[in-house]
């Protein structure tokens, strides 16, 4: 059993499109025609405000909308500098690789673009600027494109397929050596047959969108062709899913493939697989196909069917919208942003099928005790896995708990212990020790735990694992500070002096100091895994002094490690947003076997 199934839980039942909500939660002052809408790894929700030729992004905490790439003028410029000083011109869409990076399409420079979550730093992935069809078997980068609309990345994060619309074709980047080739389509405006192979010679009648299932297939929606397919990416197959072929709109529930569609250009999955969404652009709809229903079945979830503009809230079905081009869905629980285009707004429809719920931390029994005046706890799974495996939280318990959600519902404790402000010192290493000591009598722990360091946490964490690499299963850290002259001396300076007494100095011997990027050869040595998820704009404890330097010297010194750098993502909020936390999870669960 995968801990994907482990940890999916409650599906909700959906009755009908009135049982859901909908609300604006961005626009129209300032945004000019909003398109592709994801959420993002940090939980906030990002799009493209493709009048004003910027990436923006809503804050999931806040509500506020900032611009993240782009001068919000008219232009192709910027590659080797800073994503707010490139020029762009109508993204359409955008996504996030797995490892962080920030890709979107500009659909009238005809390429794709990314911004470097380490370096931020704006260059061109695919398309040379010119309108054409060439380049396959070449550079991305030396390859003509026309009109890209749409882009996704396969499950393993290798390869980068791009709707070349005005080509009638899907390409596909080789992330790695940056070779182009044409992956499906022929250019042909015909009808493609149901169980076609993924082929050139295969025709595609305006493919505009695609997305990608839990389970590692994608999704393409058929402008043109008013269709909707399924990719089976391990038979290497398409499947007509849904559209009859002709352009219409029913607003009654209808066998999928027996319902008009009208001219879709987005496409969104559910998060557990059961529901496809789609902006029906022309009938200014979302429809959604219902998968689990045999057959499959074609539903109307918002929008009147006529050109509109609300209300902002309440029923989704009574509210009108304007040729939207973009829906996302939410990881965890489901809910819809819809980039309605010419209304200038993004919208949020919740209460919609598709969910997974979480089993919060606090639901789970835990006990509080002391070890010599120092607080510890420890809380436990409903069923322990076999061993007893456990994750340690040298700071923050509680805090961005999505990775410990994701192992206590595979059967892993989380534990805890207070150090304060002892910033990794001597005195917290003591206070590790006994702790150490006190888990295994007192519940029988595994002795390998995983350290998970937050913020501040990540010094505790990684020097007891340097000093203990055979008690140590793997390493966890998350935006943490590895250098205190990085961190509190530069943003928080009334706690260097703290920081340096904990290491018996002052500020007239702080050059002696030395913290573990100084230290890092013996958890090399023994092979112990280190992953790291950071913001590649945390101000607070920047990546590039911290676990940035972590990630080249242990790499070049022989140590496992796997990183995560979220571009656009400052300090907060830490942690992945929903399953990019299974990935991780399911690595950590491979080591105990």
């Amino acid at each position: 059993m995968t801990l994907r199934i482990c940890a999916l839980l409650t599906v909700f039942l959906f009755t009908s499109a009135n049982a859901a909500e909908i609300q604006t939660i961005s626009g129209p002052e300032g945004l000019n025609n909003t398109f592709g809408v994801i959420v993002g790894p940090d939980g906030d929700i990002y799009f493209c405000d493709t009048g004003n030729h910027a990436i923006k992004k809503i804050s999931r905490k806040g509500g506020k909308t900032t611009t993240v790439v782009g001068t919000q003028k008219k232009g192709y410029s910027g590659d080797g500098g800073p994503p707010l000083e490139a020029d762009l011109f109508e993204p359409y869409e955008v996504r996030f690789h797995s490892g962080g990076d920030l890709y979107w399409v500009e659909m009238q420079n005809h390429v794709v673009r990314k911004l470097d979550a380490r370096t931020n730093i704006v260059s061109t992935v695919a398309g040379t600027g010119e309108k054409g069809f060439s380049g396959d078997g070449e550079k991305a980068t030396a390859a003509k494109l026309h009109r890209p609309h749409s882009i996704q990345f396969d499950q393993a994060g290798e390869n980068l397929f791009i709707c070349d619309i005005g080509n009638h074709r899907i390409r596909k980047v080789e992330l790695k050596s940056g070779i182009i080739s044409t992956w499906c389509g022929n250019g042909e405006k015909a009808a493609t047959e149901e169980g076609a192979a993924i082929s050139p010679e295969t025709p595609l009648n305006g493919p505009r969108a695609l997305d990608i299932a839990p389970n590692g297939d994608l999704w393409l929606a058929l402008r043109e062709g008013n269709k909707l397919y399924r990719i089976d990416m391990k038979a290497k197959t398409l499947h007509h899913i849904a559209g009859s072929g002709k352009k219409g709109y029913t607003a009654e529930p209808t066998v999928a493939l027996e319902a008009p569609l009208s001219g879709p250009k987005g496409v969104a999955v559910s998060p557990d697989g059961n529901w496809v969404y789609l902006a029906d652009t022309e009938s200014h709809t979302v429809r959604a196909v219902d998968l689990s229903a045999d057959p499959p079945m074609l539903h109307s979830i918002a929008g009147t069917g006529k050109r509109g503009d609300g209300p902002d809230s309440g029923d989704p079905a009574a509210c009108g919208m304007a040729r939207l081009h973009g829906v996302g869905t939410d990881p965890i629980n489901g809910d819809v942003y819809v980039g309605d285009s010419e209304t200038n707004k993004i919208r949020k429809i919740t209460k919609l099928p598709g969910a997974i719920e979480w089993k919060s931390l606090s639901k789970y029994r835990s006990e509080t005790f002391d070890v010599n005046g120092v607080k510890c706890r420890v809380t436990f799974p409903e069923k322990a896995r076999e061993g007893n495996p456990w994750i340690w939280r040298c700071r923050f318990y509680g805090a961005f708990p999505g990775l410990d959600e994701t192992l206590l519902a595979a059967g892993w404790h989380i534990a805890w212990t207070e150090v304060g402000n002892l910033f990794g010192g001597p005195e917290a290493m003591a206070k590790f020790d006994v702790f150490y000591d006190e888990v295994q009598k007192k519940y029988s722990l595994s002795k390998n735990p995983v350290l998970e360091g937050f913020s501040r946490g990540g010094l505790p964490a990684l020097n007891w694992s340097i000093a203990n690499p055979d008690k140590v299963l793997a390493v966890y850290l998350d935006a943490a500070v590895m250098d205190i002259r990085s961190w509190p001396k530069k943003t928080s300076p009334a706690l260097f002096p703290t920081a340096l007494k904990a290491y018996g100095l002052d500020e007239s011997s702080e050059d002696q100091w030395k913290g573990p990027l100084d230290n890092l050869a013996p958890l090399a040595k023994a092979k112990v895994p280190v992953f790291i998820v950071a913001g590649g704009a945390d101000k607070v404890v920047p990546y590039s002094e911290n676990t940035g330097i972590l990630e080249t010297r242990y790499q070049e010194l022989g140590g496992p490690l796997e990183a995560i750098v979220k571009a656009c993502c400052d300090h907060h909020p830490h942690g992945l947003y929903g399953p990019a936390n299974f990935k991780i999870a399911e690595k950590l669960n491979n080591l105990l076997k």
